[in-house]
């Protein structure tokens, strides 16, 4: 039989450090993952798969839905020194990431990548 934990504040054994639940729940990464310079998941969380749609263009499925799309999205690539990382359409259902290289004016171009993704779940 499943069971609910109900409490307003997590706290360290000697009660110095305690911290709201709304804090943890709005603090944490609904998802995050790493993947191929072809859209494939090394290792992700609430990603159920990733789509290379072409040169720098990857779509990522969350396997859990945004609430909506005022989320906040942090991403990076393999070789920073040459690419730039940026979200395409906030949509509640998909990650879009789209890698361009610094060192050939900012043209697309195929990175590993890395994101990490902060909202409300629906």
């Amino acid at each position: 039989m499943a069971s609910i934990l109900r409490v307003d504040t997590l706290t360290d054994a000697s009660s110095n450090n305690s911290t709201a639940m709304s804090t943890i729940n709005q603090g944490t990464a609904k998802a995050w993952l790493q993947a191929t310079d072809a859209a494939a998941l090394s290792d992700s969380f609430n990603i159920s798969g990733g789509t290379d749609n072409g040169t720098g263009d990857y779509t990522y499925a969350l396997s859990n839905n945004m609430a909506n799309n005022q989320w906040s999205q942090t991403c990076n690539a393999l070789h920073a020194e040459i690419a730039q990382v940026k979200y395409a359409t906030l949509v509640t259902s998909a990650i879009t990431v789209l890698v361009f290289s610094r060192a050939d004016s900012f043209t697309a171009a195929n990175q590993r990548n890395f994101v990490t993704l902060h909202g409300d779940l629906a």
